[in-house]
């Protein structure tokens, strides 16, 4: 049986492709929207966001987001918690979250730290099955 090489190559490419890290498509920052994917970002809006400590001192934050077309959009989120200094809290991240913003409604995207002493957050949204 003979392969040709550009099978092999196209095989090769979309296997590296399956096990390279999928990235958001947009986050949230510092209150701060940041765009990676500018198509996947024409459907999604920041509208408010807000951080809180709760008495036992852990990071309550909320993030309003709006899906701004008529369509529902399936997607996932998660929360990264940070330090004062910036340094991402390794052993505190959560897993990819499944959302539905379905059209034109807004969502709160709600989570608390699992540490004390986590003073910031980063949170992603991609598409769903990424």
């Amino acid at each position: 049986m003979k392969i040709s090489k550009i099978a092999v190559v196209t095989a090769f490419l979309a296997f590296a492709g399956c096990l390279s890290p999928k990235t958001s498509g947009v986050w949230v920052e510092k209150g701060h929207l940041y765009i990676e994917d500018a198509a996947f970002a024409l459907n999604l809006n920041m509208v408010q966001d807000a951080m809180e400590r709760t008495p036992e001192g852990f990071l309550h934050v909320q993030v309003m987001v709006q899906n701004t077309n008529q369509q529902d959009y399936p997607c996932q989120y998660r929360f990264e918690w940070k330090t004062k200094q910036g340094m991402v809290q390794t052993h505190a991240s959560t897993p990819w979250r499944p959302v539905v913003f379905h059209g034109r409604d807004v969502v709160p995207l709600e989570a608390v730290s699992p540490l004390q002493g986590t003073d910031d957050f980063r949170l992603s949204i991609r598409r769903a099955g990424e």
